[in-house]
C-alpha cells in the first residue's frame, strides 16, 4: 500500500483481506502464475506460491475474505489453457477469433496475440510463440495446455470448439501438483 520511495515504515501493511477492491497481494499472486504461463520462468511461479502460503491460515479459515486469492488458487490447480493468435499483419485481423473467446467462460487461460513480423521478438519473452506462423497467410490460432498444442486453426468455430473442451478434474494433480503418467 506504499511505494518504494516511502518514508521509513516500522512495517508495510499485508492486505488480508479482498473488498470491493481486490488485495495487492491478490492481484499480484494471480499476475505471477500468468507470467509463469507466458514465460516459463519458474521463479514467478514459486514467489505465486510463497504467496498462497502465507495466506493459507486466511485462505481456510475463512476462504470468503480472500476472493480474488482463490482465482489464483483455481489457476495454480488447473491446467490454464495458453492460447497463441497469430495474425499476418495486424492484432485486428485476429478479431473473428477473439470475439468468440470473449464469449467463453474460460477463466484460467493466458492469451497472446501477436502480428507474424513481431513474432521474433516476442519469441525471446514468450517461448510459446517459437515456430508459430499464420497458416497460409491466414490468422491462425494455436491452443495448448503445457505447452501441447493442438491441431492450428484459421478457423473461428474450430478455435471455439478447441477452448471450450474441458480435461476431467484429477484428484491427484489437485493434491501433489504433479499428474500421474
Amino acid at each position: 500500500m506504499t511505494s518504494d520511495d516511502h518514508e521509513e515504515l516500522l512495517t508495510r501493511e499485508k492486505t488480508g483481506y479482498d473488498g470491493a477492491e481486490p488485495s495487492g497481494n491478490s492481484v499480484q499472486a494471480l499476475n505471477l502464475l500468468r507470467l509463469y504461463e507466458l514465460t516459463t520462468k519458474d521463479a514467478y511461479r514459486k514467489r505465486a506460491e510463497r504467496t498462497l502460503r502465507a495466506f493459507g491460515a486466511v485462505l481456510k479459515r475463512a476462504p470468503a475474505a480472500l476472493s480474488e486469492m482463490l482465482l489464483a488458487v483455481d489457476f495454480l490447480t488447473d491446467t490454464p489453457k495458453e492460447i497463441i493468435i497469430v495474425a499476418p499483419d495486424s492484432r485486428s485481423q485476429a478479431e473473428p477469433f477473439l470475439a468468440r473467446l470473449r464469449t467463453s467462460y474460460l477463466p484460467n487461460r493466458i492469451v497472446s496475440v501477436v502480428p507474424e513480423k513481431a513474432l521474433g521478438e516476442h519469441a525471446k519473452l514468450v517461448p510459446l510463440m517459437e515456430g508459430k506462423i499464420a497458416l497460409g497467410g491466414k490468422t491462425t490460432a494455436y491452443v495448448c495446455e503445457r505447452r501441447v498444442c493442438a491441431v492450428p486453426t484459421s478457423d473461428p468455430a474450430r478455435f471455439a470448439t478447441q477452448i471450450g473442451e474441458v480435461k476431467a478434474f484429477d484428484k491427484t494433480v489437485a493434491e501433489t501438483g504433479q499428474s500421474v503418467p
